[in-house]
């Protein structure tokens, strides 16, 4: 994991999946964008609710991108700058969620880039799941700042990263490392590589959260071959 304060193309890919690398762009002058289409799952009272998540990045300024799902999956969507011209998403809220999974096939991105050229991409949703992380124990020192977590282990998942950002989906201000252990324990300002240079406000409400991930293939190591994500979440007052 490279220092989240770094600034350049690869930056979401660290704070808003798992991992990122210095070689996956800016080698070369040659415009290069990735798409990725994973499902999100989680737990909505006794329920496995599910929704779609949408990325794309790339190593140019991205002025809209549009992905068209499979017939089947009613997905025509505008996806958002996040951050940086290069990184657009969709991310669900709430009401988002519901008990019928995600349509499998093929997505396409359809990018104009901010000098006005077209580019198409797409990306393959497998019918692979995994179940919803549930957290089993919680505890928080809010004098300290000191975060101790355990979960149940979720069966087919590639890797585990816990993560605290300011809401859900925002700003990110720590990321572990990934892990195979269903426990975890975080410090405040402990491994500087793992904190963002956010300035938490004392009294402000964070979210934790526990993902975990399967990839497309057990091979895969970077950050957008994610084809299945669950979470759980608790928040802490600082």
């Amino acid at each position: 994991m490279k220092n989240l304060k770094a600034i350049g193309a690869l930056l979401v890919l660290a704070v808003s999946i798992v991992s990122c690398s210095n070689n996956d762009f800016d080698q070369t002058q040659d415009p290069k964008a990735i798409a990725d289409v994973f499902v999100r799952c989680t737990k909505i009272g006794n329920d496995t609710v599910y929704a779609p998540v949408l990325y794309t990045y790339s190593n140019f300024n991205m002025k809209e991108v549009d992905v068209n799902g499979p017939t089947d999956s009613n997905i025509d969507e505008a996806l958002s700058q996040f951050g940086t011209k290069m990184v657009f998403r969709s991310v669900p809220k709430d009401n988002d969620f519901t008990k019928d999974d995600v349509a499998n096939g093929i997505y396409q991105f359809d990018i104009i880039a901010e000098d006005l050229k077209t580019y198409t991409i797409s990306d393959k949703l497998l019918d692979k799941r995994i179940d919803p992380v549930t957290i089993t124990d919680f505890q928080y020192d809010d004098l300290q700042h000191t975060i101790e977590l355990e979960w149940d282990n979720v069966k087919d998942r590639d890797v585990y990263v816990v993560k605290i950002h300011d809401k859900k989906d925002g700003e990110l201000i720590y990321i572990s490392d990934r892990m195979k252990s269903t426990s975890y324990t975080i410090r405040n300002n402990e491994n500087p590589k793992n904190w963002s240079d956010f300035k938490k406000v004392e009294g402000a409400t964070y979210v934790v959260g526990v993902y975990a991930y399967q990839f497309e293939a057990r091979t895969a190591i970077s950050g957008y071959d994610v084809n299945c994500e669950s979470v759980d979440y608790r928040d802490i007052k600082w």
